[in-house]
C-alpha cells in the first residue's frame, strides 16, 4: 500500500498497537523543531471534523512534561497551506471546550504531508513555520506551528545521493512514505532494499515493515484502501474539472469583454466615420459655394468693369491706360471699342 494514501497511513500510525511506531516517526520531525522527544501518545477519535478520514489526531506527552496536539494532514493540491491553518484552530480551541481557563493550554502542531511541491522557491523537502517577528526572527509563540513534507523533493533528494540516514531519522521513515508512488503506479526497490538493511538494527523500523507488509495483503484492507484512492482520485478528477471549467468562465469572460470592447471601438470608428463625412461634406459645399460666390463677383466685377472702361473710352482714354484701371482684357476692351464705334 502506498502510505501516502490517508487510509494506509491512519492503518499503520493510528493503530494502537503500533505505537512505538508512530512516536517514533513523530520524533524524527520533534527533532527537526527543537522539541523534546516524545514519552508517550494517545490517538483522538474526534469525529465532527470535516473530512475526518484524512486526518489523524494524537495527543503526546514529551519528556519536558509538555503536551502536544498533533494532527497530520494530507492536504489536496488545492491550496494546502490554507487547508493547513484552518484545521490548526479548531483542533486549538477543542482543548477549552467547558474550560476558560487561557493559562492551561496545549501547543497543536499540524504536519501536512504533500505528495506534491509547494514551495518552488526552496530545494528543501521538510519546512517548519512558526509565529515570529518581522524584522528579526524572534519567535512569537511556540504554541502554533505548521510542518510541510514534500515527498517529490524527498525523492530527488534520495536519487541524487543527499540524504545522510546515519545523522538524520526524518529520511529513514520518510523512505516507508515514498518507496510506493500509487499515482504513477510504481514501486521504489532501492529505496525498500535500504529499509530491509536499516530493519536489521532499528527494532522501530523493523516493526514498521512487518505492519506495512501485514495490512498490505489483508483482504478487507486491500479493499477498504482501492475504495478510497478511487475517492481520492475522483476528487482529483473533479477538482481538476472544477479548474477547468473556472478558467474556461475566465475566458469567456474575457472574450465577452474583449467583444464588447471591440464592439465599443467599432461603434466609436462608425461614430468617428460619420463625423469625418459631414464634415467632408460641409467642407465641399461650403467650397462650392465659395466657388460660385467667386464665380457671381467675378461677372459682377467684370460687368462694372465694362461700365467703368465705356466711360473712359468716352473720356478719350487710351487702351493702355484703362486695362490698368479696369484689369479687363485687351480682347475685351477691343470688342468694347467695336461697340463704341458701332454707336
Amino acid at each position: 500500500m502506498d502510505l501516502k494514501i490517508d487510509y494506509a497511513f491512519r492503518k499503520l500510525f493510528g493503530d494502537q498497537q503500533y505505537k512505538k511506531v508512530t512516536i517514533a516517526f513523530l520524533n524524527a520531525l520533534f527533532i527537526q523543531s527543537k522539541r523534546a522527544p516524545i514519552k508517550n501518545l494517545t490517538f483522538q477519535n474526534w469525529r465532527n471534523i470535516e473530512s475526518e478520514e484524512s486526518h489523524l489526531n494524537l495527543l503526546v506527552e514529551t519528556e519536558d512534561k509538555k503536551t502536544i496536539c498533533v494532527e497530520i494532514l494530507f492536504p489536496s493540491q488545492n491550496a494546502p497551506e490554507k487547508q493547513s491553518l484552518y484545521f490548526w484552530p479548531k483542533i486549538y480551541r477543542r482543548q477549552f471546550e467547558g474550560n476558560s481557563d487561557f493559562k492551561q493550554y496545549d501547543t497543536v502542531v499540524t504536519i501536512n504531508i504533500l505528495n506534491f511541491e509547494l514551495f518552488h522557491e526552496s530545494d528543501e523537502f521538510h519546512h517548519i513555520f512558526r509565529l515570529a517577528g518581522q524584522e528579526e526572527p524572534t519567535p512569537f509563540t511556540k504554541i502554533q506551528e505548521y510542518q510541510f513534507v514534500e515527498i517529490p523533493k524527498f525523492i530527488h533528494h534520495w536519487n541524487e545521493g543527499w540524504l545522510n540516514l546515519d545523522e538524520d531519522a526524518l529520511p529513514i521513515w520518510l523512505l516507508l512514505l515514498a518507496a510506493v508512488d500509487s499515482n504513477r503506479n510504481y514501486f521504489y526497490p532501492n529505496m525498500y532494499r535500504e529499509l530491509e538493511k536499516i530493519a536489521i538494527t532499528d527494532k522501530n523500523v523493523e516493526m514498521a515493515m512487518k505492519a506495512w507488509r501485514d495490512i498490505s495483503h489483508i483482504e478487507a484492507n486491500k479493499l477498504a484502501y482501492q475504495h478510497r484512492q478511487k475517492q481520492i482520485i475522483e476528487q482529483q478528477f473533479l477538482k481538476e474539472v472544477e479548474i477547468i471549467e473556472t478558467k474556461r468562465k475566465i475566458t469567456q469572460e474575457k472574450t465577452k469583454l474583449i467583444e464588447q470592447k471591440y464592439n465599443q471601438i467599432k461603434k466609436q470608428y462608425e461614430q468617428q466615420k460619420l463625423a469625418l463625412t459631414e464634415e467632408k461634406e460641409k467642407r465641399l459645399e461650403a467650397e462650392e459655394n465659395a466657388v460660385l460666390a467667386n464665380r457671381e463677383a467675378a461677372k459682377i466685377i467684370i460687368r462694372y468693369g465694362k461700365v467703368v472702361a465705356r466711360n473712359l473710352f468716352e473720356q478719350g482714354m487710351e487702351r493702355p491706360a484703362v486695362k490698368n484701371i479696369t484689369g479687363l482684357s485687351d480682347k475685351e476692351l477691343a470688342e468694347l471699342q467695336d461697340e463704341l464705334e458701332e454707336e
